[in-house]
């Protein structure tokens, strides 16, 4: 994936997901992690993290749709394994396909869950 592409769609989770990103910012110092491996200048994108922790250390920053892509599968209305399974407690994602249509599909979803329970 193009940086360029990654900036497009952390900015259009920003938007449809509002909710479920909250504290982010827009990085308009560094370019992201992807951007400096591909060696392009893509700046002013939609971020999470950062900053500082309790004892002043620094925290990693990633993108939105980086994190999104890492974390999704907390998010779903996804059951989880059975009790002495290998996996228990963690989510049972094995008929979701991750699919960047599917992703964002799924922030929508989550957006409208969380303001029904609001």
């Amino acid at each position: 994936m193009k940086a360029r592409i990654e900036k497009k769609l952390s900015k259009r989770l920003v938007d449809i997901a509002s909710s479920v990103f909250v504290g982010v910012w827009i990085d308009k110092d560094e370019p992201s992690e992807l951007a400096y491996k591909q060696r392009t200048r893509v700046s002013h994108v939609w971020s999470v993290g950062g900053g500082t922790d309790y004892w002043g250390e620094g925290q990693d920053a990633y993108t939105v749709w980086a994190d999104w892509k890492s974390n999704w599968p907390w998010h779903g209305p996804f059951n989880s394994f059975p009790e002495g399974h290998e996996f228990e407690c963690y989510p049972d994602t094995g008929s979701f396909r991750p699919t960047t249509r599917s992703l964002l599909k799924l922030a929508a979803d989550c957006e409208l869950i969380s303001k029904a329970t609001a």
